[in-house]
């Protein structure tokens, strides 16, 4: 069964649960270098998002609405500003700065992008259906604490 995991995220990314499917993936994030607790930046009242491992200094910019999803990846829908300043998220708990990251992701479906993209623009493979999810949330844990800020991001990207 074939999970919809962006691309620019399957290197990072491990299903957990049960309930995946081609319609809906949950899973956590884990850094190249194996570790699992990143530092969480924001830009643009979190439209940008990126994860930045505190062992390695790896970047994963695990979502940026202009690029990912259907409205970034399908429409070409571009307006984030890149210029506006990187914050750093801190746990409202404790004012820590590692988390454990969940990401959640919502698909229409193979079949549905194939019928409603590569038929129509040949500019799309099949295999581009993981890039044009409806729904993400990101969810995330506090190393420190234990804090869990659920939905911390919950976005629809159509």
């Amino acid at each position: 069964m074939q999970l919809p995991i962006p691309k620019h995220l399957q290197p990072f990314f491990t299903p957990t649960g049960e309930k995946n499917s081609e319609f809906e993936v949950t899973g956590g994030v884990k850094c190249t270098c194996g570790r699992q607790r990143f530092e969480v930046w924001e830009s643009n009242d979190r439209l940008i998002v990126k994860l930045v491992c505190p062992d390695c200094s790896k970047e994963i910019i695990a979502f940026d609405s202009g690029k990912h999803g259907w409205d970034g990846f399908v429409g070409g829908c571009d307006f984030v500003d890149r210029s506006l300043p990187w914050e750093r998220y801190g746990c409202p708990q404790c004012a820590g700065s590692l988390f454990r990251v969940t990401i959640h992701i919502m698909s229409q479906g193979k079949q549905d992008f194939i019928k409603e993209c590569v038929a129509h623009d040949g500019s799309f493979s099949p295999d581009d259906w993981v890039n044009a999810f409806e729904w993400i949330d990101i969810s995330l844990k506090c190393e420190n604490c234990r804090h869990t800020e659920n939905r911390w991001l919950d976005m629809e990207t159509m």
